[in-house]
This record gives structure tokens, sequence and C-alpha cells, in this order.
């Protein structure tokens, strides 16, 4: 058991400063004074909030001003960047070898300087842009690594033109093609291997609509596309060899002329402090406690230049030139109920319950500890700056601040925030350490963790467990949420009808009436699928936030270390499964893996302890002798049967479940040194 000294975030819902925060289960609800007089006229100046809403529509659009500066400098920093090809080599050749802070190497480029009084200093403050330059530093760096892997593929193309075939001609991606891309820029690594097959993808589709472009069959639904292609370089297609030897002149084009490269630009709905580092107010953002409310926080926000200013305040750092904002910390009440409720379990008998709730109490209490750290912290140096900076300074007082300052550096305090804008809804996103050694052993049993565990993806129950408790047992479960699937199946089915009526009417209108506004009915069916997604996505959360939790408390209860899981991230089903593909996609496999990770590293596992293995034949092969066995519909049969619930081997007359037999499969998987990628998810 160890500490681990990532983050896990955790989200904030932002109110207007004038508005009571939300709180569910106490009996109180949005404060009646929150409401408009009416409608306003043309022109006047938006001083009323509105009801119904957190924020007020003022709050709103001067948040959305200072959004729209944020995304403004990111892009204007990227215009600058890509203004000439060998600016934008140069910028990311050094971005490549620092591999540290993007903003330390932009803001050495004498180009990219902010002053006070040049078109970055007019846009943003300084702190601001220094987060503008970390993010246009992530965006260039990305973008750098992608070009070098599509240039080193041109290259690869140009020089064989099997691999050209191959690149075309098969339905998935070649992953030996994949790996000599990846090995052509002197890199190994996991997450590269993704980075190539994004490039084998993106040098693919525009090979496509070249092709089908000069062919006067160009067509916008790729998947339309890429089977067209495919047809045409058949063997036995007439004219499969002009066609291929058309692709290869248009790579040996881009061999000498360059591939027609895009320069990125920065669109996202979030703002990041990730460059605030100390505790300044410099930071561009400030946490003050309500002296009112209980357990309500203000954030202060500091607007940049030219961005309406909020009323002036005495508790502000920024005084009228910020935004205020009010939140909720819930984490207090959710820690009491969680406690009140592991006392309940405990005195029925049910500890491992217990358990699970002392940890999730004692985790929203450290939590809700590093946020108040950090708004201390805060408050003392601001406090230290006031009182060394006077003429008359107190030296005990500063020697006092001082002391309890450098205290609370060395205390668990929450990274900087990120803000989120979503339409109506301002989220703040703050980052926590996850619990320490200390409270891991004062919490959770001790439990010897030296055991390993598989789990499958199956159809009938979504996760299947298995894991070993010493000699040849094994502890196995089958953990589903039928009715949820049936609900979020059926809304998934609505969506097909509606979309499928949407295109209907959608091309009949087009046809009759270009360029003309369509009629309600389309709209309102528009809507209509828009909130039925919407359900779905609620739906999946909530699914796959069950199933993860489930997951870990039954491997930590048994002491589990490591965890393996099927990689189905290139899975493709053979022919006469019908509805397989679309069976499969319901299973939330990749958000059931990604939370069980991040479940698993909050209780001290590094990396989460997840690995991703090959999954072949793990269904097919017996768990005990080894051999091919065949699916039967029930445990007594031993009749082959298509999509059997069990699995019977000939050889040593093994009868099991089917999902079971593959979970103790994917166990034996893995080799002395995994393939696969620590922490990788599928």
């Amino acid at each position: 058991m160890s500490s681990s000294s990532t983050y896990q975030a955790e989200k904030f819902a932002l109110n207007s400063y004038n508005r009571v925060a939300d709180r569910n289960g106490k009996g109180k609800g949005p404060d009646p004074s929150f409401s408009t007089r009416g409608p306003r006229h043309d022109g006047e100046v938006l001083s009323e909030l509105v009801t119904g809403r957190k924020c007020s529509d003022i709050d709103l659009q001067t948040l959305e001003q200072h959004f729209d500066r944020y995304v403004h400098a990111v892009n204007l920093v990227l215009g600058e960047v890509y203004s000439t090809p060998d600016r934008a080599q140069h910028v990311g050749q050094r971005l490549h070898s620092s591999r540290g802070q993007g903003y330390v190497v932009l803001r050495n480029e004498s180009f990219l300087e902010w002053k006070q009084d040049n078109k970055f200093g007019r846009l943003v403050y300084e702190r601001m842009y220094r987060n503008a330059l970390e993010t246009a530093a992530r965006i260039i760096l990305a973008d750098y690594t992608r070009r070098t892997l599509v240039n080193s593929l041109i290259t690869i193309l140009a020089s064989d033109n099997k691999h050209l075939k191959q690149l075309m001609g098969l339905k998935r991606i070649p992953a030996p093609l994949v790996r000599t891309v990846r090995a052509s820029v002197h890199e190994r690594s996991g997450s590269y291997y993704h980075y190539a097959l994004a490039a084998c993808r993106q040098v693919r589709r525009v090979l496509d609509e070249h092709l089908l472009e000069r062919l006067g069959e160009s067509t916008s639904i790729r998947r339309l596309a890429r089977s067209r292609v495919r047809d045409l370089l058949d063997t036995q297609s007439p004219g499969s060899i002009e066609v291929l030897n058309a692709a290869s002149g248009k790579v040996q084009e881009w061999l000498k002329t360059g591939f027609p490269f895009t320069a990125p630009s920065f669109r996202q709905t979030t703002m990041e402090f990730a460059a605030s580092t100390e505790n300044s107010t410099s930071q561009g953002y400030w946490f003050a406690q309500d002296p009112k409310r209980e357990d309500e926080f203000i954030l202060y926000i500091k607007t940049p230049p030219g961005v309406t200013r909020h009323e002036s305040t005495p508790d502000s750092p920024y005084r009228g030139h910020a935004l205020r904002f009010r939140f909720l910390d819930w984490l207090p009440r959710k820690a009491a109920r969680a406690q009140r409720k592991a006392e309940e379990s405990r005195a029925q008998g049910h500890f491992r319950r217990a358990v699970e709730l002392e940890y999730r109490a004692a985790r929203f209490k450290d939590m809700s500890q590093q946020l108040r750290n950090t708004i201390a912290l805060q408050s003392l140096t601001r406090q230290l700056s006031s009182v060394a900076s006077k003429n008359d300074t107190d030296v005990q007082r500063i020697s006092e601040l001082r002391a309890q300052t450098r205290a609370l550096k060395e205390a668990r305090r929450c990274a900087p925030p990120i803000l989120s804008l979503r339409g109506h809804t301002v989220t703040l996103i703050i980052p926590f350490l996850c619990p320490d050694e200390e409270m891991l052993k004062r919490v959770l049993p001790a439990v010897p963790r030296n055991g390993r565990a598989g789990v499958d993806r199956g159809l009938r129950h979504p996760v299947v467990l298995s894991v070993e408790n010493g000699g040849n047992g094994y502890d196995e479960t089958k953990i589903g949420r039928a009715e949820s699937f049936e609900r979020r199946e059926r809304l998934r089915q609505r969506t097909r009808v509606l979309m499928s009526q949407i295109v209907r009417r959608r091309n009949n209108w087009d046809r009759k009436r270009p360029m003309l506004q369509p009629p309600s009915s389309i709209l309102k069916r528009e809507r209509e699928l828009e909130a039925v997604w919407a359900k779905v996505r609620r739906i999946d959360r909530e699914i796959s936030h069950q199933l993860a939790a489930e997951t870990v408390w039954f491997c930590e209860h048994r002491g589990v270390k490591t965890v393996y899981f099927e990689d189905l991230r290139y899975f493709q089903p053979q022919g006469g499964f019908k509805t397989h593909s679309w069976e499969l996609s319901s299973n939330l496999w990749g958000k059931i893996i990604e939370g069980i990770r991040y479940r698993r590293q909050a209780l001290g596992h590094k990396y989460g302890g997840v690995w991703t293995v090959n999954p072949a034949m793990t269904s097919q092969r017996c768990s005990t002798c080894g051999e091919r066995g065949v699916r039967v519909r029930d445990s007594d049969s031993t009749e082959e049967e298509h999509g059997g619930e069990f699995f019977y081997c000939p050889s040593c007359d093994l009868r099991l479940h089917a999902d079971v037999n593959a979970a103790r499969n994917i166990l034996m998987v893995q080799q002395p040194k995994p393939s696969a990628v620590s922490g990788r998810t599928a």
C-alpha cells in the first residue's frame, strides 16, 4: 500500500454571487430574489438576474468575453508560430527536445514576447498569457509529432507499393505498418503507436478523397468512401492497377511538394490555470470563504483588459477587475452521510460495506481539508505581502506569517483549477491529491496485496471477474445492471428511429426548398434527438460508475494487486453475429476500465494496477487444459451452439460459464513482462 502523487479531479457548480448555492438534502432551494423583472428592451444594459439559472446573464456574458479573449490569445500564438513553415518546425523541435513546461520554451521566442502595449498585452494580462502559452505549446507539440509521423509514412509508402496497397486495400490498418512508422522516428512507447495509427488514418482519408474526386464519386460519408475505395482496389476489379497507380502518384507528389497540412486552432470551452503554481494574486483566480454562509466559497476570476468590470468589493484582490462566483463545498456533507451509513452497516454486520463507506468519508474529509489549506495559504500569502510592504514593519508578525505559510506549503493542497463553460453551466474542476499512505493504513484493513484478477467483457454480463484466491481456487462474480442496460437500449433504439426520420425529412426539404430554414417539425425532431442522447449519456455515466465501483471493491477485499483486461480496441467480430457490434458498443468498456483505474489509483495502486492484454483465443480455449472447446446452451449440454452461454471442453470435460472461462484465460495470457503499457486502458 502506497500513496500516489497524482491528482484526481472533482467538480463544483458555480453560482452567481447573489444566488444561494444549491443544497440538496437540506430543504433549501434557490434564493427567491434570484429572478427577472420582465423582458428587457433592446439596448438596455443587462442588470437583472434570470430565474431558474445558476448564473445570471451578465455573469455569463462577461465570462464568455473572458473565454473569447483566452481562445483568441491561444490562436494568436498559433498564428504567429505557423506564419512560416521554418518557424513552426523550429518551435516544434524545441518543444520536442525540452519535454518540460511548454510556456518556458515559447516565452523565450522574441516574436511571442508579452508587453503591456503590444497585441498580446492589450488582449490578456501576463499570467493569463502564460496559461495561453502552455495551451498553445501542447497543441504545437502534438501537431509536430503528427507531422513527423505523416512525413515518415509518406516516405515509407513512396518506397514500397506493397505498404500502400495494404494501407488502402485492407479494412483495418495493418499493425506491422503502424509499428514501422513508429520505429522510423526512433520511438517505441505505446502512446506513439496510437500517434502513428492516427497518422495512417489521416493519410488514408486524404487519399480516399483524392481517388473518389478523381473518379467523380466523392461522398461526405466516410464509411461509404472507404468501402468504395476498397472495391476499386480489389484485384478482381478491372481498374485496380490504375487506381493504385493514381494513389502512388499522389504519394510521390507529396514526397516532393509536401503533405497538405492545415494549421491547428484552439476551439475548446475550458480555461486552465495550469501554469499557476504560486499562491499570489497574479495567478488569475482567488478563493475566499464566505463568512456568513456555511461551506460556501467565493471564487474571484480576474478579467482581462477591456472586459466588463464587476462591482468593486473589499474582499477581492483584483478590486473591480474580477468576476465573482460562489460554490458549495459539498465534500463535508457527503463525508458525514457516508460516515453515518458506515456506522449503520457495521451495526448490521456488513463489515465490507462499512469499510467502503468509511474510506469514502475519510477521502471526502481529506479533499475538503486540501481545499481549505489552499484557501488559507492564499490568504496568508496576501497578508504577508501586505505587512512586508509597509514602512513600519512588524518583525514578529512577519515571522509568524512566514511560519504559518511554510507549514501550509508543506501540507496537502489541491492543484490549480480548471474552468469549464458549456451553455449556461459554469463548472469549476479542482484536482485533489490522492489519499496518502497514512490515511489508507488507518481506514483500509491490512490485507496483503499480491493477488491478480482477470476481467472479461460479455454480452449477458458486462463485467465477469475472476480472482486467484491461492492455490488453484478462484473467487468469481458476474457484475451487471440489466434494468439500466434495457432502459439505455430502448433510448438508443429511439435515436435510430429519430435519426432516420430527420435524415429523410431533411433530404426531402433540401431537395424541394434549398437554402431555406427547415420547418418546426424537423427542428422539433432534432431537439428531441439531442435530448434522448443526453439521457443516454447520463445512463452511461451511472452504469460505468456502478460497475467500476463494484469491480474495484471486489478486488480490494481480496487483496488484488494487478487487474488484467482484454484489449478490445481493434476487435472486429466475425460474420454471422448479426447485432454483435451494436451490443458490444453498449457495454461502455472504455468508461468502465477508466473508472476502475481512477478508483484503484485513489486506493494507493500505482497507475491503478491496470493492464490490458491480447484477448486472442481467450473465449475458445479451456482454462484448465488449454485445448480448444465449444460453446453450448447450458451446463449439461455437449452439443455446440453458436453463441452459447456456457463452455464445454471435450478434452477434460470442463463445464463452465463461457465468460468465467475467458476471465480465467485472461489471467494466464500475460507473460512475465506484459506487452501492454501499465495504466493504458482499452
